[in-house]
C-alpha cells in the first residue's frame, strides 16, 4: 500500500486533468503548474526532461502558444481513455487523446498519449512522463489544417449564398406584417 489512499490519488489524476484541459483552453499555463510540486521533473517525448514547476510551465507554454503554420494553440483538448491507480507506488499509468479543437467541420484530430504520473501530496504529481509518436501529432495537425481551410472555404461560400438570398429577398414586394386583414 501507498503513502496515499486510492480517492486521494484519483481525485488528484482528476485535479491533474481539469488543470492541463483549463490551461491548454485558456492558455493560461500556470493553472498547469498549480498541479505539480515545486521540485517537479517532467519527460516529454519531444522536449526531453523538464525540472522544476517553473522551468516546465514556461516550455510547456512556449510549445503551446506556437500559432501559424504550427498552431499548437489549436491542440487543448485531453480526454482521458484509460487509466490505472497502482496503489502500491501512488502512480497513476493513462491513456489520453491530444486533441485539437474543433476546426469547424466536427472532425476530430488527434494522436493517442502516455502519461504517467507519480504522486506526492496535496493534489500534486512531482514526476510526469509524457509518451507520443510525434509524427502522429503532426499528422494530426496536418488534418486540422486541411479540414479548417475547407471548412472556411465552405463558410466563404455559405455565406456568398445567404447574402445573395437576402437581396433577392429586398427585392421582393414588402411584406406588410402591421396592416390588419379586415377582408
Amino acid at each position: 500500500m501507498g503513502m496515499f489512499s486510492r480517492e486521494e490519488v484519483e481525485n488528484a489524476f482528476w485535479g491533474f486533468h481539469d488543470a492541463l484541459n483549463f490551461a491548454a483552453m485558456t492558455t493560461d499555463w500556470n493553472e498547469f503548474g498549480k498541479v505539480l510540486r515545486p521540485d517537479a521533473t517532467m519527460y516529454d517525448a519531444v522536449l526531453g526532461r523538464l525540472g522544476k514547476r517553473e522551468g516546465i510551465v514556461r516550455e510547456v507554454s512556449k510549445v503551446m502558444h506556437q500559432t501559424g503554420d504550427t498552431p499548437w494553440v489549436r491542440l487543448n483538448r485531453y480526454p482521458v481513455e484509460d487509466y490505472y491507480i497502482d496503489e502500491a507506488r501512488d502512480w497513476v499509468w493513462s491513456l489520453w487523446w491530444a486533441r485539437f479543437t474543433d476546426p469547424g467541420d466536427g472532425s476530430n484530430h488527434q494522436a493517442r498519449m502516455f502519461i504517467l504520473l507519480k504522486y506526492h501530496g496535496n493534489g500534486m504529481f512531482h514526476y510526469v512522463e509524457t509518451v507520443y509518436n510525434p509524427i502522429d501529432l503532426e499528422k494530426g495537425m496536418a488534418g486540422w489544417k486541411e479540414a479548417r481551410a475547407a471548412w472556411e472555404a465552405t463558410s466563404a461560400e455559405t455565406l456568398a449564398v445567404l447574402a445573395a438570398r437576402e437581396a433577392e429577398a429586398r427585392e421582393m414586394a414588402p411584406l406588410k406584417l402591421n396592416e390588419t386583414d379586415e377582408g
